[in-house]
């Protein structure tokens, strides 16, 4: 399929081009998407910023993306089917790999990372990346699949149980699916702090009690909100100080934090509160191949809402701006890009 496409670029720290580009052709296990939408992860914005250890430009960034199939090349999925992406690249050789955990593979790749992603019109994938969405999925919402499948791996290994009262630290695009996982896996009352105005107001629409980081205390929230006990799980989803420090200081003896935010630098934790109230910490870093299938049935099932957290649908030439957008991380929750308009 020779011809060209607009794809946006990482040419460098905090540098982006849109351009016409050769149109990459689908050769042996492999397929090519035709994109229709792709998100900004905060690994897209590490990499803008030039902080990513292993990308290299120039790069087309973006690993949560969803479209069509342009060329299924060795798929057995017939042209046109929509489809989404699990962006994992792993090695299939290290203990992890050979020991049924290839998502935390020794040498874990993603697509957007270690090759080309989805800010452009057209994506070449490994034909085993391929995962084809059922009907009636409509992509805006199928293009939260990949953070979506985020959220259900943390919320599935977790000792959440139902009727627990839990907290979400954060209200990102991450911390906002993790809310409503936590909801629909049967927690009773979900408790979500943030900082931002636009992000605290998202999740009050969507029914969370919420904490204003910015004026009161999330552990005094929380203890209140659990008879002085704290909560049994505690997701943090920021992967900042103050809500690391937080987590560890409002679970409950014996309970559970999930860390799911990804800290940019080193934090500082009081082991000591652990260690004396036996709190466990269950790190998070991406999902397994069911998680993503379950990703897949809760959205195409309308179970969540997957709507509201999109705050800016954005074309390739501009994003830069939509970098700048979720750096600042104030006036947007989800950013998503449309590479055909």
């Amino acid at each position: 399929m020779a011809g060209t496409m607009r794809a946006a670029r990482w040419m460098g720290t905090e540098s982006v081009i849109t351009e016409e580009v050769a149109r990459p052709e689908a050769g042996t296990g492999e397929a090519l998407v035709r994109v229709a939408l792709g998100g900004i992860c905060g690994t897209d914005l590490m990499i803008y910023l030039g902080k990513h250890p292993r990308a290299k430009a120039p790069l087309i960034m973006c690993h949560e993306f969803v479209g069509t199939l342009a060329d299924p090349g060795d798929s057995p999925l017939p042209e046109g089917a929509p489809v989404a992406i699990n962006p994992l690249l792993t090695c299939g050789r290290c203990y992890p790999c050979t020991h049924g955990s290839p998502h935390i593979c020794e040498h874990l790749g993603l697509v957007g990372i270690d090759r080309d992603g989805g800010f452009a019109q057209y994506a070449l994938v490994p034909a085993h990346t391929l995962c084809p969405l059922p009907e009636g999925l409509a992509m805006r919402p199928a293009a939260l699949i990949e953070p979506l499948a985020v959220a259900v791996h943390a919320v599935r290994v977790s000792r959440l149980r139902v009727g627990d009262t839990t907290a979400v630290l954060g209200a990102g695009p991450v911390g906002i699916l993790t809310a409503q996982v936590a909801r629909h896996a049967g927690a009773s009352r979900v408790l979500v702090s943030e900082v931002s105005p636009r992000r605290l107001e998202i999740a009050r629409a969507l029914g969370f009690d919420t904490i204003d980081a910015r004026s009161d205390s999330i552990i005094e929230a929380v203890q209140e909100a659990t008879g002085g006990a704290g909560a049994p799980v505690v997701f943090e989803t920021a992967g900042v100080q103050p809500t690391i420090a937080a987590a560890a200081a409002c679970v409950r003896a014996g309970g559970e934090i999930l860390q799911v935010g990804m800290p940019k630098t080193p934090p500082t934790l009081d082991i000591t509160r652990l260690l004396f109230a036996e709190i466990s910490m269950t790190p998070i870093r991406v999902y397994r191949e069911e998680d993503v299938a379950a990703a897949i049935e809760i959205a195409a099932s309308g179970a969540l809402d997957l709507d509201l957290p999109v705050t800016h649908v954005m074309g390739l030439d501009q994003l830069a701006d939509a970098m700048e957008l979720a750096h600042a991380a104030t006036d947007a929750c989800k950013i998503l890009i449309d590479p055909n308009i």
